[in-house]
């Protein structure tokens, strides 16, 4: 369990959620690896003994909350969605309190397609690279009569480059996610107020 990655990521929510330990576990692996969520993060909601994850489906969509239960809960009753429905709403005014994104458990869509030319760029700097030789004595003498570059590059990202802001988050569409013996994992959603299923967004 300890070498699972999707346990590292979040054993702290989960010793402090025992109840939802289990159901935060299977809901966030299936969010990341089968529903295509991205950017997800795992809090404890301030005021409340309730943790979240917060993700989305699309990047350009809000950050959207997950409520992991186990599948015959009786914790979840009109006075505690009152408490997680005014914590979202206090945390979605002071975006700070928002905690960064996980690590991916594994490259998304966009990624594995940019890979390929990915790969031509970098042949591309291996055959600037062909003007630069190097010496018996570790010096190294550049050929003018070939293009060269040389560039430092970091796969992770650019170190210099500012964090992303962090997106904003809809605290009026939460998701219950109901997790079953065998892991399966269903999903409901709860809407605050009286809203048209048309306004209520649809992403799992």
């Amino acid at each position: 369990m300890q070498s699972d990655p999707a346990y590292a990521h979040i054993a702290p929510l989960l010793a402090a959620c025992s109840q939802q330990a289990g159901p935060l576990l299977t809901a966030y692996r299936d969010l990341a690896l089968s529903v295509g969520w991205h950017d997800l993060r795992a809090l404890v909601l301030p005021g409340t003994e309730w943790a979240v994850i917060l993700g989305h489906k699309r990047r350009d969509d809000p950050l959207r909350p997950i409520l992991p239960l186990p599948l015959h809960t009786t914790a979840l009753r009109p006075s505690s969605l009152r408490a997680i429905f005014a914590a979202l709403s206090a945390l979605a005014e002071d975006a700070e309190t928002v905690p960064p994104a996980l690590p991916a458990l594994a490259p998304s869509v966009e990624e594995l397609r940019a890979r390929p030319a990915a790969r031509a760029e970098g042949a591309h700097d291996a055959q600037g690279m062909q003007g630069v030789q190097h010496e018996a004595d570790g010096a190294v003498r550049v050929d003018a009569t070939q293009p060269a570059s040389i560039t430092a590059r970091d796969p992770t990202g650019d170190p210099g480059m500012p964090m992303p802001p962090t997106p904003a988050l809809d605290a009026d569409t939460l998701y219950l996610a109901i997790a079953t013996p065998d892991s399966t994992v269903v999903y409901y959603k709860l809407a605050r107020g009286i809203r048209k299923p048309t306004d209520i967004p649809d992403e799992l």
